[in-house]
């Protein structure tokens, strides 16, 4: 069954305990965006001492920052942190190096690839990550349009690396996943569909996972 990973970009604190906790009985796993105002436009809260003290549940860091190095130092006491996902355009020439830092802190590491970038950076860096995370919008804000193009590259990418753990961040809700599940992802990471409407995010977590059910069998 694919998962559901939650994509939680929040502004504050309160934001983040109440999203977190709202999906923490029907999930084993959120993902926390952080982003500095530089690498995207915005930023977000992430305090590594409230995730310690009030998360109960795993969770993966997607960095969206310029300096994923120094970012990570920071959270290397909190036992929740299972994955940390790093962007490929963030530092392209020491990427490497990077990928290898996380690793050394127990992590499993992943690489995300922007929309405009391609699939062949992946290559050279294929036996130094545990999973690869495609943008399937523009990074640093939910509720934005899918790119449809994002179909072609998680399928291809899932040709060429047949036992990689693939997700998708970005635009993932009841109508896109017609398309993202047959593509071959092992993950999808919703924002906007679980938090950013009148139901309850548990709701839209068993909503979600119905229609993943459903369209796996088919």
């Amino acid at each position: 069954m694919i998962q559901i990973i939650p994509s939680i970009l929040v502004p504050d604190e309160a934001t983040f305990i109440a999203w977190s906790q709202a999906v923490e009985e029907v999930l084993p796993m959120i993902q926390l965006d952080i982003a500095d105002g530089k690498f995207v436009p915005n930023d977000t809260w992430a305090d590594p001492d409230v995730v310690r003290e009030r998360l109960h549940i795993d969770c993966e860091l997607h960095l969206m920052v310029e300096d994923p190095l120094e970012e990570i130092r920071i959270w290397e006491e909190v036992p929740q942190i299972k994955r940390v996902l790093v962007h490929y355009e963030s530092d392209p020439d020491n990427i490497l190096n990077i990928l290898s830092q996380v690793q050394s802190y127990g992590w499993e590491v992943g690489l995300v690839l922007n929309p405009d970038t391609p699939i062949d950076v992946v290559d050279p860096l294929i036996e130094d990550i545990d999973a690869l995370m495609f943008m399937g919008v523009v990074p640093g804000k939910q509720g934005q349009r899918f790119i449809p193009e994002t179909i072609d590259r998680i399928a291809e990418a899932r040709t060429r690396y047949p036992h990689l753990y693939i997700e998708l961040d970005g635009a993932v809700n009841e109508d896109t996943l017609e398309e993202i599940v047959p593509a071959g992802v092992s993950a999808v990471c919703p924002g906007s569909a679980i938090f950013g409407n009148d139901r309850k995010p548990a709701e839209n977590v068993k909503r979600m996972r119905e229609l993943i059910g459903k369209l796996t069998k088919d």
